[in-house]
């Protein structure tokens, strides 16, 4: 474990660094909103190198070029097992009016709702009257988004490359800088603040005087992370098809495998950790024996996850601009 007082980017190899910039094109493409100037371009080149993607990233490719033409196409089937959906409860219909909606988070105290909107660059609030309120703007492209227990909300701005704290009265600031693109923010209980970088392959926590700490390694495009009671944290590693866990004493191990393109996380006290599989289009969870069982399938390239101390889950459903309610608890 290797620690820094500011996170250096290493050098990909062209090789690794043309992978990771088709991973970002195919499986990402959707949170940038600011490259829909360049769309024909992309589209071109998503085309001409499709044969050289792995299988799901083609699938995501095929989904965003069939999503821009009004096509429809046939979804592809968890190998894992499954239940009936009969957990689901009303989507949140107040968010139905985000642009492009991608992390969510939920206030431990309040329990109200944060939801990213790349799109106009800004992060909401759940008002307590059902409404939605602007608590942050001016970002490039806001990723994620973590609440801690007095209202400061955390955001991971993927194009700009920091992770910015805005305070309850407004005041905005860099917590954690250094990054290529952050796509990911998740907090503990002791104030240290977690992010992960696909990019540069590597998964940071930020303490609060600063220091910046490289966790674990051996990732290969990590984009979700999120840390339990115990201060255990989980890493959705996109490329590797894996989600590993890191202790506190910092051993790494794998708790969940077979997914296609698992992008976000959470975990509840119970050691039950839930994912989003973008590429199979739905949410999984890994018990504490790694059981992996598909708990909502049939989704439009779910993205950002949280879960609040009732074991209900808030899932950002991004093609269909809604954020699902899953009552995680029928699920066990």
């Amino acid at each position: 474990m290797a620690s820094s007082d500011g996170l250096v980017p290493r050098r990909p190899s062209y090789r690794l660094s043309f992978r990771r910039a088709v991973f970002i094109i195919g499986a990402c493409a959707w949170a940038a909103c600011v490259a829909q100037v360049y769309a024909q371009d992309a589209v071109s080149d998503m085309q001409s190198t499709d044969a050289k993607l792995p299988r799901w990233a083609r699938a995501e490719n095929a989904r965003a070029l069939a999503a821009r033409s009004g096509a429809r196409l046939t979804r592809a089937a968890a190998n894992r097992t499954s239940i009936a959906d009969t957990n689901i409860d009303d989507d949140k219909p107040q968010f139905n009016e985000l642009l492009n909606p991608q992390g969510v988070a939920i206030d431990p105290v309040e329990r109200r709702l944060y939801v990213t909107d790349t799109a106009r660059q800004s992060v909401f609030e759940e008002t307590r009257e059902g409404g939605l309120r602007k608590v942050g703007s001016g970002f490039m492209v806001p990723q994620a988004v973590a609440v801690d227990g007095t209202g400061n909300v955390y955001v991971a701005d993927s194009q700009a490359g920091v992770i910015y704290k805005v305070t309850p009265d407004g005041t905005q600031s860099t917590v954690g800088s250094g990054f290529f693109m952050p796509m990911s923010v998740a907090l503990d209980g002791i104030g240290n603040v977690y992010a992960a970088d696909p990019w540069n392959g590597f998964v940071a926590r930020i303490a609060p005087d600063g220091t910046q700490t490289n966790l674990g390694g051996g990732y290969n495009s990590p984009v979700g992370v999120a840390v339990d009671g115990l201060g255990n944290v989980y890493v959705a590693d996109t490329y590797n098809a894996v989600v590993f866990k890191i202790a506190s004493d910092g051993t790494q191990t794998t708790v969940g495998s077979g997914f296609v393109a698992p992008m976000y996380v959470a975990a509840d006290a119970a050691g039950n950790v839930f994912v989003t599989d973008t590429g199979t289009e739905s949410v999984v969870r890994i018990d504490p024996t790694g059981s992996v069982t598909t708990i909502k399938s049939g989704l439009n390239v779910p993205i950002g996850l949280a879960l609040d101390r009732d074991s209900k889950l808030y899932v950002v459903d991004s093609f269909s601009r809604k954020i699902i309610t899953i009552d995680a608890k029928r699920a066990l």
